[in-house]
């Protein structure tokens, strides 16, 4: 994903912890973007794969959605594929 340069200056100025769960965010963001990409699929796909309106999934691939265990779950059950590698993750 590009980074815009007035976006990085911002979060330069974000606490550490928060800078780590907008980092984690998009890390998952990126992961999700990804497989859609080698399968072909667009956010709309994913939308109506998991029964969601196509808003919502663009509101979560923006990286600002806090993703619940539960979200993260149900992505992966309908990809077929693990967004997360708890092990490898806080790395």
């Amino acid at each position: 994903m590009k980074r815009s340069s007035i976006i990085e200056a911002h979060r330069a100025k974000v606490l550490p912890d928060a800078r780590r769960r907008v980092d984690l965010s998009f890390l998952i963001v990126d992961r999700i973007h990804s497989i859609l990409e080698e399968r072909g699929l667009k956010q709309k796909d994913l939308a109506n794969m998991l029964g969601k309106k196509e808003s919502e999934i663009s509101k979560w691939m923006r990286g600002t959605h806090n993703f619940t265990i539960e979200t993260i779950s149900s992505i992966e059950n309908v990809l077929g594929i693990p967004i997360l590698q708890i092990a490898g993750i806080y790395q």
